[in-house]
């Protein structure tokens, strides 16, 4: 071949390379943007449901969050709460007449996650693999619905709605579930926080205090940050941070895929371990070290290093310089009084916690 036509072989080569580059460049913005619009939606749609609430509600308003399932009735005057957290199941009606309870049972009795997410007005386009039972179940499968109905006790409140000239009466019946459930609920996640544990070398009790934590297994977990799903994945800051670190993608995980509980707990267990590999690897005590992955998965890194950084700026290393001159208490008292949140400073206390109960239950 002549020089000449190598050389043009050669360029020829440097130019399809030239618009391949820029068409992943181009693809992977594309990607970011369309998760963005996605986000601003998501917040608009969460917004205009929430202000549709609370035309009726006033300030007894709820929706559906990181610990409770809420699905309200066509006409929004009756609802049901499945409260993970507060391990019971609320049924109001803004009626003088008690809600129909049989009904409200029955209708979390014949819904799976799966229908749940397709029907949520805040949610568009999630569609995960269909889960084997219902949302009663996954509450609690230790009471039969018949002693459901006969163990709620009623109450009234008042609701005093914005912009009516007339309270509103609220009629409620509480059933309180069986005492213990974290435990059971947690079982259906043991082999997937397992197999997570092996793929990520991060302890499978650290997994599974997280997830009861965040969401108290609630397998319909959502805020409006957004985040999703048992771990609370936000899809644009630790879902597409393991993406791109461990998963060899550059965009954002799609919220259909952090309800399904096997990714979800995939991109959790991914992201402690980059906390613990990346993020503060250089924190040299094991028990400094968990302390600050625990606080920096609910705020992030950069709060952490600020309670250390003698300037108080968000920057790692002369953090970690300070970090590891203190003894694990130390650590574990600064930020349970510094950390820039009361609610991270609870957060590491409710997690350290559950972790203990679990390493408890199953030692290594």
């Amino acid at each position: 071949m002549k020089t000449t036509s190598k050389f043009a072989v050669l360029l020829l080569c440097l130019s399809v390379l030239q618009v391949n580059a820029l068409s992943y460049d181009e693809w992977k913005a594309s990607k970011q943007a369309s998760y963005k619009e996605y986000q601003v939606q998501y917040k608009a749609r969460y917004a205009a449901f929430k202000n549709k609430v609370l035309m009726k509600w006033g300030d007894k308003t709820t929706l559906s969050s990181q610990h409770q399932y809420v699905t309200y009735t066509d006409d929004l005057d009756q609802r049901t709460v499945l409260d993970y957290k507060n391990n019971e199941i609320v049924i109001e009606s803004l009626s003088a007449q008690s809600p129909d309870v049989e009904k409200a049972l029955l209708v979390l009795q014949s819904t799976t996650v799966n229908q749940a997410l397709q029907k949520d007005p805040i949610l568009t386009n999630v569609n995960i693999a269909q889960q084997s039972g219902s949302l009663l179940g996954s509450i609690s499968d230790l009471e039969s619905l018949d002693t459901l109905v006969k163990s709620g006790k009623a109450e009234t409140d008042t609701a005093k709605v914005k912009e009516s000239a007339t309270d509103k009466r609220i009629s409620r019946v509480r059933i309180n579930l069986p005492d213990n459930v974290y435990v059971k609920r947690a079982e259906p996640f043991l082999p997937t926080a397992s197999a997570m544990s092996q793929k990520h070398d991060v302890d499978s009790n650290l997994i599974l205090a997280i997830a009861q934590t965040e969401s108290s297994f609630n397998p319909l977990a959502q805020s409006p940050i957004p985040a999703f799903g048992l771990m609370q994945i936000v899809p644009s800051s630790a879902g597409l941070d393991v993406n791109q670190a461990l998963n060899n993608k550059d965009q954002s995980p799609q919220a259909s895929v952090l309800f399904q509980p096997e990714e979800n707990i995939d991109f959790g267990a991914g992201y402690l371990h980059l906390l613990n590999t990346r993020y503060l690897k250089n924190i040299k005590d094991e028990r400094s070290r968990l302390y600050c992955i625990i606080a920096a998965y609910n705020t992030g890194a950069g709060n952490v290093a600020s309670v250390f950084h003698p300037q108080g700026r968000k920057v790692i290393n002369p953090a970690v310089a300070v970090i590891n001159k203190l003894t694990p208490e130390e650590v574990y008292q600064r930020l349970v009084k510094e950390l820039p949140y009361k609610e991270t400073q609870m957060y590491l206390q409710k997690v350290t916690k559950a972790l203990a109960q679990y390493q408890a239950a199953n030692p290594v």
